[in-house]
């Protein structure tokens, strides 16, 4: 007698629209649970794409139940989370070992709605081995009606949204700037300088903070504290010092012959003109919250190190900028003594932020320690 062979039919939803939608709880194991699931999905929402997922699935169960004589198949749906990532993942891994302890499946057949879902197969790899991997794609029959319907979508779906509309964003108003100004020449740089600051917080893992950071915004001002208003002053430093900053590499580029023209010096030019602005730029929130916290009545602490250490590096930004552009001027003494007086004075003011952070913190333990003292007293007091 031959050996009898099981296959899993896997039809993976990473993002746990089943469970969001429909309230059902996952893996779902077996063609009517299956087929009932996504029928609730439909009716909640007919549009997923889960939806032909799962019927796939089914649809390759039933032929392969029907089609191989002595094969033993078994069609199951997992789910992650809808916080796709890490703790998604974690949780379809538990639902796999989950369904692999209630069968003696040596393979399976993956199905899903895209490339998003598939990113999990080495999960599934690690459990038992993938004989198949089938993704459903929709078919539309008018070509144009589709386009419009499925960019319409893709404009709703807040992972697209959030990723690839930011950027675009920046480039129109990058457009906007250069033109109400007079300067069309400009747009490229600053698409290239806003594009360039989104990939790097991007890559960095730090789009978060931005979202973060407009969530404060809303906070402050829903809630009428000060911070709001350091928020507009921030703004308004920072649009001041991108111009000044313009204008000053607009000094430098206009006299000279295109090949004259050194990209560095440039660019130390606009530093020189824009720096403290933008140190004005960050101090702005900083202080901001430093203020709500004292009327809130709250102890400062780290702020201190964090204020003067912003100083510190705009005083280093703007040495080093001066120090660049007379060494190009070929003012090589002039040159080092501005690199060395910003250092020692950045150095000087990173110290005094520390120690002033060093002060409060060690009066803030000592004011503790008094507080504790005074009660264990009156608590011995009361005990005699």
């Amino acid at each position: 007698m031959s050996k009898l062979v099981k296959t899993l039919v896997i039809c993976v939803d990473r993002d746990n629209d089943i469970g969001e939608k429909t309230g059902l709880e996952t893996p779902i194991i077996g063609r009517e649970a299956s087929l009932s699931a996504a029928t609730k999905l439909a009716l909640a929402d007919s549009e997923d794409s889960d939806i032909n997922a799962i019927f796939e699935a089914i649809r390759i169960y039933e032929k392969l139940s029907s089609g191989e004589e002595g094969a033993e198949v078994e069609v199951v749906l997992v789910a992650g989370d809808k916080n796709v990532g890490i703790e998604s993942d974690i949780k379809i891994g538990k639902e796999l070992d989950e369904v692999l302890s209630k069968s003696w499946a040596d393979s399976a057949i993956l199905v899903s709605d895209g490339a998003e879902d598939e990113l999990i197969i080495p999960i599934i790899q690690s459990r038992v081995k993938i004989d198949s991997v089938r993704r459903v794609v929709v078919r539309q029959s008018e070509p144009l009606e589709s386009t419009f319907y499925v960019m319409k979508r893709l404009f709703e779906d807040p992972k697209f949204s959030r990723t690839f509309l930011p950027p675009i964003g920046l480039i129109f108003i990058a457009l906007f700037i250069s033109f109400m100004v007079g300067q069309p020449g400009w747009a490229v740089g600053l698409i290239f300088g806003f594009i360039g600051i989104y990939l790097l917080l991007k890559g960095f893992g730090l789009e978060n903070l931005m979202r973060e950071f407009f969530n404060t915004v809303k906070q402050s001002i829903y809630s009428g504290r000060i911070s709001f208003v350091s928020y507009i002053c921030a703004f308004v430093l920072l649009l001041a010092g991108t111009f000044l900053g313009i204008v000053e590499y607009d000094k430098y580029i206009q006299p000279l012959e295109a090949s004259e023209r050194i990209l560095l010096t440039g660019l130390m030019h606009y530093v020189k003109g824009a720096i403290w602005w933008y140190v004005g730029a960050a101090l702005a929130p900083l202080i901001g919250k430093m203020t709500n916290m004292l009327i809130e009545g709250e102890k400062i602490v780290r702020q201190w190190a964090i204020l003067f250490s912003i100083i510190a590096s705009g005083l280093i930004l703007w040495g080093g900028s001066k120090c660049i552009i007379l060494l190009s001027k070929g003012n090589y003494p002039m040159g080092y003594l501005y690199l060395f007086l910003s250092i020692l004075g950045a150095v000087i003011i990173s110290l005094i932020g520390v120690r002033i952070s060093w002060y409060m913190r060690s009066a803030i333990i000592k004011g503790e320690k008094e507080v504790e003292a005074e009660i264990e007293t009156k608590e011995s007091v009361a005990r005699d």
